[in-house]
């Protein structure tokens, strides 16, 4: 037993009963639980309680047993003074308090189906990730459907939260904040961080000055990166060397250390290599990524827009002097439906929020809609339970359901735990 368990059966009224008998005898009939309070103070604030007919406006305080109220040192604190009702799971001790102000004490040990115990019980001991396990796909749809719109917000904003702070890094600056969210999220995870310190070590304003030039790009990028450190046999890294001693002195660039990169443990087409050379492609397009997004265009037309392949080097090179068998090294469709999930539309919901637009809100949110559902071990876990998401915005959701609330088994705090409990009685 614990307390968040008596809370949700207060809120959502999962008792046997509607009307209820004091622990001294006084009818007590719950006309309004009033407003759960997460933060210190009574528990639910603004309840209305009829006690013995006579109805009554404040607040209520729910305790495992009633000399918790003491275990707290509630009888100290004036912010529980306004108490009109307290509900516990066990009866254990009068409070001089509760006769004196004529609490009335609520005992619902009696009164709780075994089945919403039970139920809580099996949640709580289970050893799979995910503890509700096949009930997930007997929760009613529009419940489900419902939380998950929710979560989907949610895990939006988790990512806004960090999006705003490069917003405030680049000084207010939208373009330069989607250049650096982008040069993260092309580390995919593994150089994320590298990239975005090459992205804050070069700006954009000086990437931009050189778009119609390739080799000038990619001597910046790789040098920047530092990469061109070495002694090279191959033409091409000379030529990017000799162009970044030249550039690196004009724009006053100090590179990163060479050591951040990470190679091991990730496929060669995901080399930062081959990353940065199409980084630059990317950024040699006539129009920039920020003036192309804000037209909202088709899902069709922003992948055309990430159509990118290397230089012609790398066709036939993962790394710098070192040859392998040629290939063409485009971005691959998964590579660019995870940066629409992770960077347009976080991008654009954060604009969104920021001019109060609706209408650009929808738009990224219906991006997702247009994108297949991604594949990973977490989504994994809710298709062998029945739980089928059909695009990005329902495995976008899952993910925050399986980070926020299954991971840290807090079923008592999500809208499907609440419902299996509701149904248990």
């Amino acid at each position: 037993m614990n307390e968040d368990l008596l809370h949700t059966i207060w809120k959502f009224k999962l008792t046997k009963k509607t009307d209820y008998i004091g622990s001294k005898g006084e009818i007590i009939k719950v006309v309004s639980i009033g407003e759960h309070n997460s933060n210190s103070g009574p528990d639910f604030f603004n309840s209305k309680i009829e006690i013995d007919g006579i109805l009554l406006a404040g607040n209520v305080e729910i305790h495992i047993k009633t000399s918790d109220w003491l275990k707290h040192n509630h009888q100290i604190n004036k912010a529980y003074d306004n108490l009109i009702l307290h509900v516990v799971y066990e009866h254990d001790t009068e409070l001089e308090q509760n006769n004196l102000h004529n609490v009335p004490v609520l005992i619902l040990k009696d009164v709780i189906a075994p089945s919403i115990l039970d139920k809580y019980k099996q949640l709580e001991t289970s050893k799979s990730k995910i503890a509700c396990g096949k009930s997930i796909s007997k929760v009613d749809s529009f419940i489900l459907n419902s939380w998950l719109d929710r979560l989907l917000i949610a895990r939006l904003e988790d990512k806004t939260d960090y999006i705003n702070t490069l917003f405030e890094f680049t000084k207010n600056n939208l373009e330069e904040t989607l250049y650096i969210l982008l040069f993260r999220n092309f580390g995919f995870k593994i150089n994320d961080e590298a990239f975005e310190l090459l992205a804050k070590s070069l700006p954009y304003n000086v990437n931009k000055k050189y778009a119609d030039n390739i080799t000038q790009l990619e001597a910046l990028l790789f040098g920047t990166a530092g990469m061109l450190n070495e002694l090279f046999t191959d033409k091409y890294p000379k030529q990017l060397q000799n162009e970044f001693e030249f550039l690196k002195h004009k724009h006053s660039i100090v590179p990163i250390k060479n050591e951040m990169w990470k190679f091991s443990k990730t496929r060669p087409v995901n080399f930062p290599t081959i990353r940065i050379s199409q980084m630059a492609n990317l950024l040699s397009k006539q129009q920039s990524l920020f003036h192309f997004i804000e037209n909202k265009p088709s899902i069709e037309a922003i992948r055309a827009y990430f159509d990118i392949e290397t230089h012609e080097y790398f066709k036939t090179h993962f790394q710098f002097d070192s040859v392998s068998a040629s290939s063409t090294k485009k971005l691959g469709e998964t590579a660019i439906n995870t940066i629409i999930i992770n960077t347009i539309v976080p991008f654009l919901f954060f604009v969104s929020q920021l001019n109060s637009n609706q209408e650009l809100q929808e738009y990224a949110l219906n991006l997702l809609s247009e994108i297949s559902a991604e594949q990973n071990s977490k989504i994994k876990l809710f298709q062998l339970l029945g739980i089928n998401p059909k695009n990005a915005f329902e495995t976008q959701a899952l993910i925050k359901l399986y980070n926020s609330f299954c991971s840290k088994k807090a079923c008592l705090h999500c809208a499907i735990g609440k419902d299996l409990l509701k149904n248990a009685k």
